[in-house]
């Protein structure tokens, strides 16, 4: 059985690194024998029994990667293959593989993998790590070849992100709450702006319908400007700001919305990777209107389990909007799909067809 050390920042669903940690490794933990390191301070959320939270908070600097370096060393002797499931542990756990006579392996989410153009320690270390990297994986090609336009480095294997459906079904009480919802940190690149503004185009056509944004602050400037967009465009009585929520908080949202919406945008090289919210809705049964790129093709097919749209269209955003809503039928269709997609991307299905080749794979190189 093959013998896996994950790296990663915490194993919560508080963050979506967490989540997709949490997830992989416990799909995987099914089919080879996993150990876990973690952020010092991170909370476990996790059934897995060998898990060690002795990894430093993550950054690019030099004491950082040493201490990474050191605890790879500790905990991971043993292991045939080291993955490091977030980019910024990647240099550190590289340079602890070769040591080791272990592979190494490293996931490309988004904006952390794509090294900085100017000369610095993260520029440095990051192409270390693809160097040494046996084989990455990404969700989507848009950060696959955002890297390859400042590095040269070997294959790049696309394995998408999946859901848990012990954690994410559709409920038998489930019906439709007249909102449209979005989740995640209130961060520019997710596009709640876009969300909230494509809300006011369409409020007067369905005066019953509310929205609702799920997920804690990730910029306190961008959160501020989204509460000026609701006052100033008097919308008070129909936004709500959920905040950070538990995740049967989450399912309930996701089972009751009309339509879930995620207009993510590339910001100055801050883009999303391939969202896990994507699956997570769908598998509630909630259609999904996202943004072309970063893997939405792949996972939202147009028409299908939801509508694409383009960047930073607030137009486009209202009208998928309207055109889900305005249709039962499209509507009804829409679900079913979205909960037939999201039942054959579920975590044990990636991680038996697609994860356990990559790691095969990955100690023949």
């Amino acid at each position: 059985m093959i013998k896996i050390g994950f790296l990663t920042s915490s194993l919560s669903a508080e963050d979506g690194w967490g989540r997709y940690s949490r997830s992989l490794a416990e799909a995987m933990a099914k089919n080879a024998e996993v150990k876990v390191l973690t952020q010092f301070d991170a909370p476990n959320e996790t059934r897995l029994e060998r898990v060690y939270a002795g990894l430093p908070r993550w950054d690019y600097k030099l004491p950082t990667q040493f201490k990474v370096f050191f605890k790879t060393l500790k905990y991971f002797r043993d292991c045939d293959i080291i993955h490091s499931l977030i980019e910024p542990y990647a240099p550190g756990a590289a340079l602890a593989s070769r040591l080791l006579g272990a592979k190494f392996v490293m996931t490309l989410h988004g904006t952390y993998a794509v090294p900085p153009l100017n000369l610095s320690l993260e520029r440095l270390f990051l192409k270390l790590a693809y160097k040494i990297a046996a084989i990455t994986t990404t969700g989507s090609a848009f950060t696959e070849t955002k890297v390859r336009r400042r590095i040269k480095f070997g294959e790049c294997r696309f394995i998408p992100n999946g859901v848990d459906p012990k954690e994410f079904y559709r409920l038998p009480d489930a019906g439709d709450g007249n909102y449209i919802l979005t989740v995640g940190w209130l961060k520019a690149r997710k596009g709640m702006d876009i969300f909230i503004k494509a809300f006011n185009e369409v409020k007067d056509e369905f005066p019953e319908l509310k929205c609702k944004l799920a997920g804690g602050v990730g910029n306190e400037e961008f959160a501020k400007y989204l509460k000026t967009l609701v006052k100033d465009n008097d919308l008070g009585n129909r936004v709500e700001f959920l905040g950070r929520v538990s995740d049967g908080d989450l399912l309930k949202q996701y089972n009751n919305c009309s339509v879930f919406v995620f207009p993510a945008r590339d910001i100055d090289e801050n883009f999303e990777g391939f969202p896990m919210v994507f699956y997570e809705a769908n598998a509630c049964g909630a259609p999904v209107v996202t943004t072309r790129g970063f893997g939405s093709e792949y996972a939202v097919k147009d028409n299908y389990n939801g509508l694409l749209i383009e960047p930073e269209s607030v137009e486009g955003a209202a009208n998928a909007i309207r055109k889900i809503i305005k249709s039962p039928e499209l509507n009804l269709q829409m679900r079913k799909n979205a909960l037939e997609t999201a039942a054959n991307h579920t975590w044990d299905k990636i991680a038996e067809n697609m994860l356990m080749p990559f790691y095969r794979d990955a100690l023949n190189k």
